[in-house]
């Protein structure tokens, strides 16, 4: 199996169950962000949304690996983001009970392991 597809299959198997936040108040709550932070239904609605186009543009990717290889990308840097600007701050001022562990270490490991997937040469036009 090419090691390109595994980001998407671990998309899938990850993100399909986040998806379906839209679709209910205690799903979403439970799922997107473990109770620990409070959100309206229009936040999660549009973080669902999100991750379901992330879950659709991840089946695409396992037919079409290389076109699809910006959306990992664009994973890389968000997450990122978000851990060095919402999970960061939080650990520095020892307010780690307020950290959701299941979608940091999730993220981490995204953060980690797809730039080595990545076909840089080709997302950058090279």
């Amino acid at each position: 199996m090419k090691r390109l597809l595994l980001p998407y299959i671990f998309n899938i198997l990850v993100l399909i169950p986040v998806a379906l936040t839209p679709f209910g108040e205690k799903v979403g709550k439970r799922l997107d962000s473990q109770g620990k932070l409070t959100v309206g239904a229009g936040i999660r609605s549009i973080s669902g949304s999100s991750w379901a186009v992330i879950v659709i543009g991840s089946v695409i990717g396992l037919v079409h690996p290389v076109s699809m290889s910006p959306l990992l990308l664009i994973q890389v840097i968000y997450n990122a983001l978000w851990l060095g600007v919402f999970v960061a701050p939080l650990l520095i001022r020892g307010r780690s009970n307020e950290v959701n562990w299941g979608i940091t270490g999730t993220f981490l490991f995204i953060v980690l392991t797809y730039p080595w997937v990545i076909p840089w040469g080709k997302v950058l036009g090279g």
